[in-house]
Formats: C-alpha cells, sequence, structure tokens
C-alpha cells in the first residue's frame, strides 16, 4: 500500500494521488506495479524486499544516483506476546522521503498521528525523516522500559521465600526477555549506524538549500546519535540483569533439589537401623533373645525410638539440617 503525506497534513493513497506537493510516500507492503510507479516519478531505482534483508553495511547505507538510501532494523511488537524486528528503508531523495516496509511498527502510525495535529513535521523530506526517527528512538526507549519493568518482576520472583510462580516458569520467561533485549540491541546499533551516515549526508542527496538548516539537520542527528548510545547502555544493562537473574534462578533450582535430596537421603540413614531391627526379629527362628520375653515389643520400639531421636541430634550438631 502506498500512502503520500504532503506539506499540508493532506493525506492520499495510492500511485494515482502522485503530485509535485507530496512529501512523504510511505510503501507498506508495496506491490511490484506501486515499485515500478514510483520509481519510474522518483528517477530512482528501489531496493527490494531481498535487498533490505542484506546485513553488509554497504548494502544498507549508500549513495545512488543522488538519493540516500538508508535501512535500518527496527524492534516493535506488532500484536505478538515477543518482540519481533524487520528491515525499514528510508531514502531521501529529491527533497522527498521514501519509506519502504514489509512490517507494521507503531511508531509509523505514532508519528502519523502526530502529522495530523501538527502538518509541520512533515515540512520537507528531511524533516519528516528526523521527526519520524525521533519516533523512533522513542519507541525504542519505551521497549526498553516495558522490558525492565518485566524484568524487575522477575526478579522479586526469584527472590522470595514464598515463590508464587515455579523457577522453571521463571526461566522460560527470562529467556523470553533475553530475546526481547538481542532485538531491541540490534535495532539500536542498527539505529546508530543510520544515524552516523546521515550525519555526513550533504545538501544534494538531503534536498536541503540552506546551510543553516543543513547543520542543523546533522546537529539533531547529532544529538540522536548521542540518545541511541545511552540508550545502547541501558540494554546492556537490562541484559546484564537479566543474565544474573538466569544464573541465580539455575542456582536456586540446584539448591531447591539439593535440598531434596538431603532430606530423601537424611530418612534413608534414620531408617537403616530401624529396618535392621525389624528384619532380624522377623527372621523365621523359634528361639531369639527376649522375643518371649515381657514388655520386649515396647523395649524394641523404645530402642527404635532412641535412634532417631540420637541420629536427629547427630545431624544437627553437624549442621547437616
Amino acid at each position: 500500500m502506498l500512502t503520500l503525506r504532503s506539506q499540508n497534513g493532506h493525506v492520499a493513497e495510492g500511485a494515482d494521488a502522485l503530485n509535485p506537493a507530496i512529501v512523504w510516500l510511505d510503501l507498506h507492503m508495496p506491490t511490484r506495479d506501486e515499485e515500478l510507479s514510483l520509481e519510474a516519478w522518483l528517477g530512482v531505482q528501489l531496493p527490494t524486499r531481498e535487498d533490505m534483508d542484506e546485513i553488509e553495511t554497504s548494502s544498507r547505507l549508500y549513495l545512488e544516483d543522488g538519493a540516500a538510501f538508508m535501512t535500518a532494523q527496527i524492534a516493535f511488537f506488532g500484536g505478538a506476546s515477543q518482540l519481533q524486528a524487520g528491515p525499514v528503508t528510508f531514502v531521501l531523495v529529491g527533497g522527498r522521503l521514501v519509506t519502504i516496509r514489509y512490517i507494521d511498527p507503531a511508531s509509523f502510525k505514532i508519528f502519523g498521528g502526530h502529522l495530523e495535529k501538527q502538518p509541520a513535521l512533515c515540512f520537507d523530506g528531511a524533516v519528516a525523516f528526523l521527526n519520524l526517527l525521533d519516533v523512533i528512538v522513542d519507541r525504542t526507549a519505551d521497549l526498553i522500559e516495558k522490558t525492565s519493568g518485566g524484568i524487575d518482576a522477575l526478579s522479586k520472583a526469584v527472590f522470595t521465600t514464598r515463590r508464587k510462580t515455579r523457577l522453571e516458569n521463571v526461566l522460560i520467561s527470562l529467556g523470553a526477555a533475553q530475546n526481547d533485549i538481542v532485538k531491541i540491541r540490534d535495532s539500536l546499533v542498527s539505529l546508530s549506524r543510520l544515524t552516523a551516515f546521515a550525519a555526513t549526508l550533504e545538501k544534494s542527496a538531503t534536498g536541503i538549500r540552506k546551510i543553516a538548516e543543513l547543520r542543523e539537520f546533522h546537529d539533531r542527528l547529532r544529538t540522536m546519535s548521542q540518545d541511541i548510545a545511552s540508550l545502547s547502555d541501558h540494554s546492556s544493562h537490562v541484559s546484564g540483569h537479566i543474565a544474573f537473574l538466569l544464573e541465580a534462578a539455575l542456582g536456586l533450582i540446584n539448591v531447591e533439589q539439593n535440598l531434596i535430596v538431603k532430606v530423601i537421603s537424611i530418612v534413608s540413614v534414620i531408617f537403616l537401623p530401624l529396618t535392621l531391627i525389624a528384619s532380624i526379629y522377623g527372621m523365621n527362628f523359634e528361639y531369639m533373645p527376649f522375643l518371649h520375653q515381657p514388655f520386649a515389643f515396647e523395649a524394641v520400639c523404645g530402642i527404635m525410638g532412641l535412634i532417631i531421636v540420637g541420629l536427629l541430634v547427630l545431624f544437627k550438631v553437624k549442621r547437616w539440617i
């Protein structure tokens, strides 16, 4: 689907609505006909879905035919329980912004909502590019905060004396959180490279005519790079916390298993002498010591009780229990 936005905030769809006032062209799951129409209108060749999936920097960030092509990985939920990630290509050509995507991050809907209230955010391609990147970075920060909040809840579930959640389930949740934070970190690395590349663009690629505006464009990108670096550090801290909780949960599982084995071992040791006595007096002999003596049964039970108490005292002194 091809969505077109002009300077005054007007929104249109389809290649038939192309006109010189269009500033931002958003290609979401484009058809081949839409790609060909747009390529003919812009005079540049747009990257295909396969090109966008390339991981080499030279395939993601480059200049061609006077246009700047920049592809970044964007993390998003998209209605799923865990984060997903996919490439989005930003093209600055002829003073316009073209975005190509086969994913649906919330950032684009949020930015579209901002444009309805403030059409000036889409004054030209460079301005629209900067403001859209701002929304993407802010959304990524929200994703980190959401993941971090979930980690705090899992931390309380791990380090508690009255655990309501089984540690096995905590491990699964921690693994899912680690998967989310990895996608966020990949997205931040990709955005960092994109902003660093965009900060080197000249007037011909950005469509900016005034030197002061180009300087402001570069300054905003440098500020954005600093924000991305800060978010990357935060995500690294969250990733480290997840790794610590994983080790702690595994350690506690081992402790619980050792306690179970310990209790079983103590019970087995206590019942060994009792089993021996019961086995001896269960032998099929006619003549055995104390077999026909009065109170023999009570005496044997008393001896068994003393053995149990003695062993428990011994284990307590040795600090085995």
